[in-house]
């Protein structure tokens, strides 16, 4: 490459690594500015979703104000009478027909004395903590997740009635309605997100749903997508709820077309003038140092001929400057290349027949290792001679060095071989023992599982478990504690393997034996959750749903630790989800309370008790089981099937969805089916 061109290229280079320099700084500034432009969005949402919520907790808590104030609705709310209560509430502005609105008085012991709008008749929507605030005086204020998809912005007030006593006002309304202020301020549309990826309301649902956005809800987060062409900003906030745990996300979206394609627009007419200008300064340049070395270019092209071996080449310019001197000095360069030369060919002719004599040698050694480096030496061999004609001393010395190399190589893998030969043979000893004993231990554990329920006119139990590994952590268990009473359990143990197994049977043990003495759900998971607790050194817990059935009445007592939400079906073929009593899992903290929940069972209602190892089976591409496809399952037949077929039933439409996949988990099923104290039985 001519020197000129070098410099060009050079020159072209800095240029060009000035540009991306350039660039880069660019670049790197833009997503500084876009991080900060994301935290004051971030920052400016969260500010004003908090002062939306606080203007509505304001309203709402006024509008208390006036009803607690309000003389017919404490005569109508002490009187129990309905009409009343509602048109008390009407006169004072409050629509309790309007779904959008809640309204809910609670007692002081816990019960509702009335629920009008969007509330529901069964079950406050205060959880007990927050009830048991407001039944001391504080006022609650904020958002309370009342169900799967909807939020509302409540307030409380507490008020003394005669002969009620302490009552617990509470008025809510849909955070969809902030939701829109929310939207109008920040002139974007907007969703709001519960953590479990459902949507409570949105301003454009169908931008939602094209959007496919994957949001954390617990974490802020800002940035940009493009959407159907156009470039959008992404803001998500976390929505705290009255306990201040994360409930939903508030996810904004603006489109940013117009700024951003302006932005562009600039960038890319500066780019391609700084590329013009560059590119004309090295074309002028490279012409001005043509022009300067075109003399030198001459006197190079007589250097090139010589270097060939040339020697019949002479310089027709001479004289005392520059060009005269090379023409001198080439000259004297004839004589010595041709001495050169000469000295070269003897020195090549003894070097080839030392390498000859030398290559013989190690073919003979060749012979001396395995087959496969033997070939691949003699091939080494071969190509080296091709390739490195004018040194055979280097070329010897390169497959010399080979040799010794698989020589040493050769015998550490054969050392090797036989160290791993013995301790596998002593692995394989061990192994098969242990294979024996898991199997001695799967068996037992099997066995400790009752296998049949007694016939019984009342009711009948079908369990069945199917471990992940040889043994497991899952279990379950029935039993009589007196001729009316059973009790049922289904729990799953943490971790797999031996320890979970060795815990699983403690605690079935211990649940067993105390519920015999304890009639109480709740207090037989306290007792067993001390014993347990106590010098817990593996950190091990189960999660349990334990309860105890009146074959008489029907009516269930139960407590859930942590566990999965059972589901009844009912005779009809309905099917709902057991609510859950808040319980945390056993052995986690000594000296934990634990709440009972009551639910009656009519003739022919159905309970189902599973552990995770049902929900959370996956298939070959990571898809889970998942709840929504076992309420499908049980809602398409379950109140028919026998009660051995309906885990049956489960356990098959699982190892279908796994398509192959290994079982993730233990899977346990307990199914229960209430027949009454007076209706014979006819199929289980």
């Amino acid at each position: 490459m001519l020197l000129r061109t070098r410099i060009t290229l050079i020159v072209a280079l800095g240029f060009s690594v000035l540009m991306l320099g350039i660039w880069g700084a660019t670049v790197l500034r833009d997503r500084v500015a876009e991080a900060r432009e994301g935290e004051v969005a971030i920052a400016g949402q969260s500010v004003l979703w908090r002062e939306i919520v606080a203007f509505q907790t304001s309203n709402l808590s006024r509008i208390l104000e006036r009803v607690d104030r309000s003389a017919p609705f404490r005569t109508a709310l002490a009187a129990a009478d309905r009409p009343g209560i509602a048109s008390a509430l009407s006169d004072l502005g409050v629509d309790v027909s309007d779904p959008d609105t809640a309204l809910e008085v609670v007692g002081a012991d816990r019960e509702l004395i009335y629920s009008a709008g969007g509330a529901s008749p069964a079950r406050s929507v205060l959880d007990a903590g927050s009830l048991d605030r407001a039944l001391k005086g504080e006022a609650i204020l904020g958002l309370r997740q009342v169900a799967g998809n909807r939020i509302l912005v409540l307030a409380t007030r507490t008020i003394e009635l005669p002969g009620k006593g302490t009552v617990v006002i509470v008025l809510g309304r849909d955070a969809s309605i902030g939701m829109d202020r929310f939207a109008r301020g920040i002139g974007a549309s907007t969703t709001l997100v519960t953590v479990r990826g459902r949507v409570v309301a949105s301003t454009d649902m169908r931008l939602w749903e094209r959007a496919k956005l994957d949001i954390a809800p617990r974490q802020a987060l800002s940035r940009r997508i493009e959407l159907d062409g156009h470039d959008c900003s992404v803001t998500s906030i976390p929505v705290e709820d009255i306990n201040g745990s994360t409930i939903a996300a508030l996810v904004s979206l603006i489109d940013n077309t117009e700024t951003l394609q302006a932005t562009s627009l600039i960038r890319r007419s500066a780019i391609i003038g700084a590329i013009l200008m560059a590119v004309l300064g090295v074309i002028g340049l490279n012409m001005f140092l043509w022009y300067s070395f075109r003399p030198l270019e001459e006197a190079i092209d007589v250097l090139q001929a010589l270097a060939r071996g040339d020697t019949s080449v002479t310089v027709e310019h001479t004289g005392s400057d520059e060009i005269g001197r090379i023409a001198s000095a080439v000259l004297a360069l004839r004589g010595n290349v041709q001495a050169l030369a000469e000295a070269r060919r003897q020195r090549e002719r003894v070097r080839r027949r030392q390498g000859i004599v030398i290559s013989g040698e190690l073919k003979s050694l060749a012979d001396s290792i395995d087959p496969t480096d033997r070939e691949e030496v003699l091939a080494l061999l071969a190509n080296s001679s091709r390739l490195e004609k004018d040194d055979e001393l280097k070329r010897v010395a390169r497959v010399l060095h080979d040799l010794s190399r698989r020589i040493i190589e050769q015998h550490t893998r054969l050392s090797s071989m036989v160290v791993e030969l013995r301790e596998a043979l002593i692995t394989k000893t061990k192994l098969a023992g242990l294979q024996q004993e898991l199997e001695i231990a799967r068996q037992v554990q099997l066995a400790i599982l009752p296998k049949e329920f007694p016939p019984d006119a009342r009711v009948a139990v079908h369990g069945q478990m199917t471990p992940a590994r040889e043994v497991g952590g899952d279990f379950y268990d029935y039993f009589m504690i007196d001729e009316r009473t059973l009790g049922f359990v289904v729990a799953d143990v943490s971790g797999k393997g031996v320890p979970a197994a060795l815990f699983m049977a403690i605690s079935r043990t211990l649940l067993r034996s105390t519920a015999l003495f304890e009639r109480s759900p709740a207090g037989c998971i306290r007792r067993l959750n001390d014993l347990l607790a106590v010098e817990n050194e593996q950190m091990l817990f189960v999660t349990l749903v334990y309860g105890v059935i009146n074959l008489d009445t029907g009516q269930v007592t139960y407590v859930n630790a942590g566990h999965n939400l059972p589901y009844i079906v009912h005779r009809g073929g309905e099917v709902i989800t057991l609510p859950s009593t808040k319980g945390m899992a056993v052995a986690v903290m000594d000296g934990f309370i634990y709440t009972e929940g009551t639910f009656k069972l009519e003739p022919g209602d159905t309970l189902f008790l599973y552990t995770d190892g049902v929900t959370e089976a996956f298939d070959v591409d990571e898809n889970a089981y998942g709840e929504r496809r076992l309420e499908t399952l049980l809602a398409t037949g379950a109140a028919d099937w026998s009660v051995p077929e309906l885990s049956e039933r489960v356990l098959a439409s699982v190892h279908i969805f796994e398509r192959g996949a290994p079982q993730a988990d233990d899977i346990t099923c307990l199914t229960l089916r209430y027949f009454g104290s007076k209706s014979a039985r006819h199929s289980t």
